[in-house]
């Protein structure tokens, strides 16, 4: 699983982290994002690659390969 640039880039501009730190493992509350960079991410991820992440299934992420596996699996969330 890698990180789509796209996807890299909103996670960078919503939570201020440098791009070598989002790996596939990276966890999501180790990074230091927190729930208000969340919100805009899934914000974002909708506007750009027009999935909807609910609140719960943003909050139930865990790592960021997971995060990347919600944009490319489809179905509901």
């Amino acid at each position: 699983m890698t990180i789509s640039p796209e996807l890299a880039q909103i996670i960078e501009e919503a939570s201020g982290l440098e791009a070598d730190a989002l790996t596939p493992e990276a966890k999501i509350s180790e990074l230091g994002i927190n729930s208000l960079a969340m919100i805009e991410i899934a914000v974002r991820i909708e506007d750009a690659f027009g999935v909807r992440l609910d609140d719960e299934t943003v909050f139930r992420t865990s790592t960021v390969g997971e995060l990347a596996e919600l944009i490319e699996t489809p179905g509901p969330r």
